[in-house]
């Protein structure tokens, strides 16, 4: 699922960065390099936190670390 989401991210900046080309009259034949990382961060974080990161908790309801994790209800 991540790297699905880099690729997403991946592809639309590059798409900016196309259609960046003939917005800007004074650039001449270049694109934005600095708008389209940033949209291409931009959308992989929505898409990150939207989706989630990809890790999963097992079933034990622990961390990864082995670490408990902690309770709702107060100990007796």
């Amino acid at each position: 699922m991540n790297g699905l989401i880099v690729l997403i991210g991946c592809l639309v900046g590059y798409a900016v960065f196309r259609h960046s080309k003939g917005s800007q009259p004074d650039a001449g034949a270049k694109g934005d390099p600095a708008g389209a990382i940033g949209v291409a961060l931009v959308v992989a974080t929505l898409l990150a936190l939207l989706f989630g990161s990809g890790v999963d908790l097992p079933e034990g309801g622990s961390d990864p670390s082995g670490h408990p994790s902690p309770s709702v209800t107060a100990p007796r």
